[in-house]
Parts: C-alpha cells; structure tokens; sequence
C-alpha cells in the first residue's frame, strides 16, 4: 500500500490559507475611525418601567385604544 503524495499536507499550505483569508479580508474590512460621536445610552430607571407598566395595566379598554391611536400618530412614519 503506497500514500498519494497529493494527500500529504504540505507545511506552507497553511501559510497560503491564511495569506488568501487576508486578501479577501482587507477588500471588506471597515474602519470606524472617521465614524461621527456616539449618543450614550440612555440608562433605563426600573421603578419608572414597572410603574408605568403599572398604569397601562390598569387602564380601561377606551383609555388603551386611545393610547395606542396616539403612539401611532406620534410614532415613526411607516413607509
């Protein structure tokens, strides 16, 4: 039984590898460097989140229609 030369690994295959990864990755790579500011975050305060949950859970079905006819109509157009 012989080995297929064309089996074996050869030790600079996987320097070829990683030289075309490279090439392919620096054609799409970004940089973020000219980017504009970043607005932080706002931090959410927990005790307004469920206090207000609090509310709409104790709204009418009238006072969630028109609460939700106003979130539309304040809310992001839609295209």
């Amino acid at each position: 039984m012989s080995i297929d030369k064309n089996l074996v690994r050869r030790g600079d295959r996987d320097k070829d590898l990683i030289k075309r990864l490279n090439s392919f990755t620096e054609d799409f790579r970004q940089s973020y460097d000219e980017g504009g500011p970043v607005k932080p975050i706002v931090p959410i305060d927990i005790g307004e989140y469920l206090e207000l949950g609090v509310q709409i859970a104790n709204m009418t079905e009238a006072q969630r229609e028109n609460l939700k006819f106003m979130l539309e109509k304040l809310g992001p157009k839609k295209k």
